[in-house]
C-alpha cells in the first residue's frame, strides 16, 4: 500500500491548485461556504479520487474529511460519459449513525443548490441526494418508493438500511462510480460487519473505494485488504518536537489538552466550576461525556431542577443527548444546542435547563455525540467520566478545535490510580497539561486556581443542596440510583483495567459525588462494605421511607397512591404448607420399607409350601358351575360339555 504522510498546518492552499480541476459552481460554493484554503488531508485524498485511486485517509478530528469526499463525489458524477438512468446508482456513503449520516447529507444538499442546470455539453446534472437511515418513521418501503420516484444519484445512510435498499429489485447498482465508509473504524466497532459484506455484494468490483477515520484498526486494516485495490494510504498527523526528538501527536495543533485530578466527592462541585471558570471571559458552547446514558438522564434532571433556583448553575444553560432516547428528541436537542442564542432555536422546553440568557450552553452526553458530528464553535470538551475505550479519547475531544479553530479539552480523574492514566495516554502520543483545582467564594462567583483543600466546604453545601432536591421527588431519587449503578458496571468493565479498578475506589466518597441519599443494594458495594468497615466517611447513609417519598409530578404520584392502595386491599396470601420434619420423613420411610419387607418374606413363604391335594368332588360341582354358564354364554359347545361332565351311554 502506498503511503502519503502530511504535516499539520491547516492550510494547503487554494483550492484552484487542485488538480484534475474543481468544477467553477463548486468553487463558487466553497466561497460562499467561506472555505478559503484546503486542509492537508483535502489536498491529498481529493486529486487521488479524481485520478481513480482508491484512498484510505487517517487523520485527526476536524480536518476536513468530508469535504475530502464529497467534492471528488459530485466532480466523478457529473464527468460521467453516460448519464445514469433513474433507477442507477453512481455512489454510495456509509456512516455509522444517523446523525453523521444527516450532517453529511445536508453538505451534499448545500452543494446540489449550487449546481446549473446546464454546466457543459460533457457535464451531468446531479438528480440529488438521498438520506437512508433507521430510527425514524420512514420504513423501508417509503425508501423504496422515494427512491423509484426521485431515483437520486447519490445514496447516504447506515449499513442496516442501506443493504435494505440495495437489495431491492428496483435499484441498480452496476453503473455505481465510488463507495464511501465515514468513521470506518466505528463502522466495524459496532457490529456492522455483515451488513458492510452485505452490502460491498451488491456493488460492482469495477469502483472507486474510500475509507475515512480518525484511527485505523486491525479489522479496519482487514477490511482494506479485502474491499480496496491498491489503496493509496493518507495520514495525516500532527508533529510535536521536544529537543531533537519528534513526535507524532494524534491531536490537532490548535487544540490544548488537559487532566484534572480531584477527590471523588469533590468531582462534580469542580465540573460546574470549570464550566463556568472557562465561560468567564467569553460565551462558550461546552460538551460534557458521561459513561452512561442514566448518568445523563439524571445529572440533567438533577441540573434542570437547580437551575430554576440559579445559585449553582448561574450563566449555564443544559442539554442531554444519548443513545437511548427518540429519534426525535435526539434531532432536536441537536439542533437546539447547535442554534443556541439564534432564532432557529425550536427545541422542546423539555429539552433544555437553564437560563434562555446564560453564556455558556452545555451538553450532556455520551459517546453518541463523540465521533464524527461537526457541532460548531464548540470551545470546550470535558470528559466527566474517561472512556472505556482509549480510542474514543481523541474522537471526543475532536469536536472542539475544528478546521482550525483553537478550544480546550479536560478529562477529570479521581484522585490516586486513576492519575496513571496521563502516563498511559502520553505512551499513546496522546501528552496532557494539568488543570488546576479551582477555589471560589460561591459557586457562581469567578473561580481561581489553587490546591484541592482537606474539605471543599462549597462542594459540601452543594452536595446538601441536591439533596434538599432529592427528597422533593421521587424520580431523582430513582434516577440517582440507576445512573450509580450503571456507572460501576461500567466501570467495571473499562478496558484498561489494571488503572481503572472499582475495588480501589471510596463507593461511599463516589455516593458524594453522585449526590446519593443512600448507596444501592449491589455485590460490588456489598464487597465494599466488607472491606471498608473500620474506615471513617463523609457519607450518611440516609435511607428514605419509601412508602411515603412521594413523585413531584402529580400524575405518577397519583399512580403510585393507586398502587399503594391496591396492595394493602389484596388479601393476605394464604400460608404456605410447611414441609415435615426430617424425622418424620424418616419414620414414614421406614414404616414403607418394613411393608416391603413383610410381603416378600411372606412370597417367599408361599413358593416353599407343597402343592395342593387333587380336587375333591366339590371342586367337580364348582367346575361344572362354571362349565354351564359358558356353554350358556356361548363359550363353550354342548359335545364338549356333555363329554366333561356326563358319562357315555
Amino acid at each position: 500500500m502506498a503511503q502519503s504522510t502530511l504535516s499539520a498546518a491547516m492550510s494547503a492552499g487554494p483550492w484552484t491548485k487542485v488538480r484534475p480541476a474543481i468544477s467553477p459552481w463548486i468553487l463558487q460554493a466553497l466561497e460562499r461556504m467561506e472555505f478559503a484554503q484546503m486542509t492537508p488531508v483535502q489536498a491529498a485524498a481529493i486529486p487521488l479520487f479524481l485520478t481513480h485511486k482508491d484512498v484510505v485517509a487517517e487523520a485527526v478530528t476536524g480536518s476536513g474529511k468530508t469535504l475530502a469526499f464529497v467534492i471528488p463525489i459530485l466532480e466523478m458524477l457529473q464527468r460521467r460519459e453516460t448519464p445514469l438512468k433513474k433507477s442507477e446508482l453512481g455512489a454510495v456513503v456509509i456512516c455509522p449513525t444517523r446523525e453523521l449520516a444527516e450532517q453529511i447529507a445536508t453538505v451534499f444538499s448545500s452543494f446540489l443548490e449550487a449546481q446549473p442546470a446546464e454546466e457543459g455539453a460533457t457535464s451531468t446534472p446531479n438528480r440529488g441526494v438521498q438520506l437512508c437511515v433507521g430510527g425514524t418513521n420512514v420504513t423501508p418501503a417509503d425508501d423504496d418508493r422515494v427512491f423509484r420516484e426521485q431515483g437520486p444519484d447519490i445514496l447516504v445512510g447506515t449499513p442496516g438500511r442501506m443493504e435494505e435498499l440495495l437489495k431491492k429489485p428496483g435499484v441498480r447498482t452496476a453503473e455505481l462510480d465510488v463507495l464511501v465508509m465515514d468513521e470506518a473504524d466505528r463502522l466495524l466497532d459496532l457490529g456492522f460487519a455483515a451488513p458492510i459484506r452485505a452490502v460491498l455484494g451488491f456493488l460492482p468490483k469495477q469502483r472507486r473505494t474510500g475509507l475515512f477515520s480518525a484511527t485505523m484498526t486491525e479489522a479496519l486494516t482487514e477490511l482494506v485488504r479485502v474491499g480496496l485495490r491498491n489503496p493509496v494510504r493518507i495520514v495525516v498527523k500532527v508533529e510535536a518536537k521536544r529537543g531533537s526528538i519528534a513526535n507524532d501527536i494524534r491531536m490537532p495543533a490548535t487544540l490544548q489538552n488537559f487532566y484534572h485530578v480531584a477527590r471523588p466527592e469533590n468531582k462534580f462541585a469542580q465540573l460546574l466550576r470549570i464550566l463556568q471558570h472557562e465561560a468567564s471571559d467569553a460565551p462558550r458552547k461546552s460538551i460534557v461525556y458521561f459513561a452512561t446514558c442514566a448518568q445523563v438522564n439524571y445529572f440533567f434532571a438533577l441540573l434542570a431542577r437547580e437551575s430554576k433556583a440559579g445559585r449553582w448553575t448561574q450563566g449555564l444553560q443544559f442539554f442531554s443527548l444519548h443513545g437511548k432516547q427518540s429519534t426525535k428528541r435526539r434531532t432536536s436537542t441537536f439542533h437546539a444546542f447547535t442554534h443556541t442564542g439564534s432564532a432557529q432555536n425550536t427545541a422542546l422546553d423539555s429539552d433544555i435547563a437553564g437560563a434562555a440568557n446564560a453564556c455558556t450552553s452545555v451538553l450532556l452526553c455520551t459517546d453518541v455525540a463523540a465521533r464524527g458530528l461537526d457541532l460548531p464553535d464548540v470551545d470546550l470538551v470535558v470528559q466527566y467520566d474517561p472512556p472505556s475505550d482509549p480510542k474514543v479519547f481523541s474522537h471526543r475531544c475532536g469536536r472542539t478545535a475544528r478546521a482550525g479553530r483553537t478550544g480546550r479539552a479536560i478529562v477529570m480523574l479521581h484522585a490516586g490510580r486513576e492519575e496513571n492514566y496521563v502516563e498511559f495516554l502520553h505512551v499513546k502520543q496522546l501528552p496532557l497539561q494539568r488543570y488546576p483545582y479551582l477555589l471560589q467564594n460561591d459557586l457562581c462567583a469567578r473561580s481561581v486556581p489553587g490546591d484541592e483543600p482537606a474539605l471543599d466546604d462549597l462542594a459540601r453545601a452543594l452536595e446538601k443542596a441536591l439533596h434538599t432536591l432529592i427528597r422533593q421527588d421521587r424520580a431523582l431519587y430513582e434516577f440517582g440510583m440507576r445512573a450509580f449503578v450503571s456507572w460501576a458496571k461500567a466501570y467495571s468493565k473499562h478496558e484498561v483495567s489494571y488503572i481503572f479498578r472499582l475495588a480501589e475506589l471510596r463507593l461511599d466518597h463516589v455516593a458524594c459525588e453522585f449526590a446519593l441519599l443512600n448507596l444501592p443494594l449491589m455485590p460490588e458495594v456489598a464487597r465494599w462494605r466488607e472491606s471498608n468497615k473500620e474506615q471513617a466517611s463523609l457519607f450518611v447513609d440516609a435511607m428514605p421511607d419509601l412508602h411515603t417519598f412521594a413523585y413531584a409530578d402529580k400524575q405518577r404520584e397519583k399512580q403510585r397512591l393507586a398502587s399503594l392502595e391496591r396492595k394493602d386491599e389484596r388479601p393476605a396470601p394464604a400460608p404456605k404448607p410447611q414441609r415435615e420434619a426430617w424425622s418424620e420423613q424418616k419414620r414414614r420411610k421406614e414404616v414403607r420399607d418394613l411393608r416391603r419387607e413383610k410381603k416378600e418374606r411372606k412370597r417367599d413363604w408361599q413358593a416353599q409350601q407343597p402343592p395342593p391335594p387333587p380336587a375333591s368332588d366339590e371342586d367337580d360341582w364348582g367346575a361344572e358351575e362354571r362349565a354351564a354358564k359358558k356353554l350358556k354364554q356361548g363359550k363353550l359347545d354342548s359335545a364338549s360339555f356333555d363329554a366333561a361332565f356326563f358319562d357315555s351311554l
